[in-house]
């Protein structure tokens, strides 16, 4: 009898287990070879049991541009030793150049809490046989609703994950490389010089897009909206997924949407406690800027509804929250299967 009570303690458990796991991380790794140079990562983790599920998102610099991969993630998770397997499997969206090859890694990463403090730490390699863009270790953190956050521009030149190319006859060398770098992949070595794939010191991620071309933002190519059945709202009923519960203190709060990568003609209808309170908006470098208002005693839900998935699949977004003199950011991603969701609620 009392090892089937453990055993149903440890099977009740599980999810909340799982769910110490599950969340954004967000970091930087380094190159083993290019020590001191570090590449911003962000990971978004699904623990379920032993399996691991997710999204990968790194940013960088290529000729002083400033370009992002997000990545399907597969994994493991091992309970004993508390460690994530988490490996790049696809590319499922990203503004790189045509002739740009990413390089998937593979990142073993343990974790570790000290205090209020939450981190992933661990190593990284190439995912695949053609993945040789070396190894080196990660460090990530429990993405915190960071208060007074400052977004500042990137340095114009570092080191990030790429797979190499074998060695060109091309003669032209690439624009401003160190001489110590690798080769990259191309497509058209006769024509498009081989460029590093750069990374730079962890800093939040830059609202201002500037190398997005005007077309792009004002005549997007973009699928078609997605066919669903209405629901007295309007909207097609989804799955919902919370990526943050923020605690407040004030009725009174301010909510700006931006397209959180490249501007690719997202459109997105905003519910606010089950009411439309943004209809088929067009996400880009300019805020969509709502004026809520909670309901104190009740958990208030704001709810991103992908209208399309954009140019560039799926919808992601860039939330950023003021309540009183406290100011958050949330990533968002919604789809025509899910929902993004943010619980606010009043500090007891």
């Amino acid at each position: 009898m009392k090892n089937l009570f453990l055993f149903v303690l440890l099977f009740s458990s599980a999810p909340l287990f799982a769910q110490k796991y599950s969340g954004q991380w967000s970091g930087s790794f380094e190159a083993n070879d290019k020590p001191g140079e570090r590449t911003e990562y962000f990971l978004e983790l699904e623990v379920n049991g032993t399996t691991v599920e997710g999204t990968s998102t790194t940013y960088f610099i290529i000729e002083g541009k400033r370009f992002y991969t997000i990545c399907k993630v597969n994994g493991t998770f091992d309970p004993k030793s508390k460690t994530i397997v988490s490996k790049e499997v696809a590319n499922v969206k990203a503004n790189t150049p045509a002739w740009f090859k990413d390089c998937f890694q593979i990142h073993t990463l343990t974790y570790f809490k000290q205090g209020n403090t939450e981190t992933l730490e661990g190593t990284w390699k190439g995912a695949r046989k053609e993945d040789n863009c070396g190894s080196g270790t990660t460090l990530l953190s429990r993405k915190q609703l960071a208060k007074n956050m400052f977004t500042t521009p990137p340095p114009k030149n570092n080191i990030a994950r790429m797979s190499p190319a074998p060695k060109s006859n091309t003669t032209k060398p690439p624009v401003n490389k160190p001489a110590n770098t690798t080769a990259k992949t191309t497509t058209k070595p006769q024509t498009k010089p081989p460029v590093k794939k750069d990374s730079f010191v962890f800093t939040p991620p830059t609202i201002a897009k500037v190398e997005n071309k005007k077309d792009v933002q004002t005549k997007p190519d973009i699928k078609p909206n997605i066919p669903a059945p209405k629901l007295p709202n309007g909207l097609e009923k989804r799955d919902n997924k919370v990526y943050e519960t923020i605690l407040i203190d004030e009725d009174e709060i301010t909510v700006n949407l931006y397209d959180n990568a490249e501007i690719d003609g997202d459109i997105i209808t905003v519910l606010f406690n089950g009411e439309v309170v943004a209809s088929q908006k067009t996400l880009s470098d300019k805020p969509i800027t709502l004026k809520l208002k909670a309901i104190r005693g009740k958990e208030n839900t704001l709810t991103m509804y992908a209208e399309n998935q954009g140019r560039i699949p799926p919808n992601t977004a860039l939330m950023r929250v003021q309540n009183g003199d406290q100011y958050y950011k949330v990533f968002l991603s919604a789809d025509d299967k899910k929902n993004a969701s943010v619980i606010f609620k009043f500090r007891s």
